[in-house]
């Protein structure tokens, strides 16, 4: 690998270690498409990448909220986890031996429906005023990992409504949070691929140094901005990236 190539991996693992420490998410909306259009890899493989590489990236990003003001609920975590984790199994199966498109579709109109709620959620969420059942909580969390493993996302897209409208947290502990259960959707996904035949691991340590970076960085942020402004930019965010899946999704069709 060249001084040209480390310079662009290292600039995608930041990127998208920022969105993910600022915003909660696992940066896969911004390393998939990248190592796809940027570093011309298939689809499959910026999938695989995309895994194992926000791993460290949630890794930072998680130490970092542990001495922030909106630490991680490790209760939630470890609720979310148990569902979401190993679900991420189907996800990488279904990658592997079916097309994507119509999921994508799926997934794209998930967004759109909850963009909404997310950007209108008032930021202190008390416990009894949850608005879906944690039953429901679960079940999502089911599909939420099958999603991650299909498109490298990680799900943390998806997670966080569900923290604040099924668990009652506020926005900024669920993007912390989200984060935490991150870590080991990454890891039981990417085991996945690199048992299926994933063999660019190589190439990953500049995507991960900048991804850990930015991560911190991301998550140094967050409690400086206005929590409002957090929820509309995410909101605004599940919106763009509904239309780019889409977009995705129709030239594959």
């Amino acid at each position: 690998m060249d001084l040209w190539q480390l310079l662009i991996f290292g600039l995608i693992g930041f990127a998208g270690g920022m969105l993910s420490g600022l915003i909660g998410i696992g940066g896969g909306a911004v390393f998939v498409p990248a190592l796809v259009y940027a570093a011309g890899w298939n689809i499959k493989e910026a999938t695989a990448a995309s895994l194992i590489t926000f791993v460290f990236g949630a890794l930072s990003g998680t130490v970092r909220s542990s001495r922030g003001e909106n630490p991680v609920d490790w209760k939630a975590a470890g609720l979310l986890s148990s569902v979401v984790a190993p679900s991420t199994l189907i996800g990488v199966a279904i990658n592997r031996i079916s097309p994507e498109a119509l999921v994508q579709l799926a997934f794209a109109a998930f967004l759109v429906v909850l963009a909404y709620p997310v950007a209108r959620a008032r930021p202190r969420v008390a416990d009894d005023s949850r608005k879906i059942p944690r039953v429901l909580v679960l079940f999502a969390g089911v599909g939420v990992g099958v999603m991650a493993g299909l498109v490298g996302i990680g799900g943390t897209v998806l997670m966080i409504p569900l923290m604040v409208l099924g668990l009652g947290l506020r926005v900024k502990t669920a993007m912390a949070t989200s984060l935490a259960v991150t870590i080991f959707t990454g890891i039981i996904g990417s085991a996945g691929y690199v048992v299926a035949g994933f063999d660019r691991l190589s190439s990953l340590p500049p995507l991960i140094a900048g991804a850990v970076l930015g991560a911190w960085l991301g998550a140094s942020s967050r409690d400086h901005v206005p929590e409002t402004i957090l929820q509309r930019g995410f909101a605004l965010f599940m919106a763009v990236l509904a239309i780019r899946i889409v977009a995705d999704a129709v030239n594959v069709l």
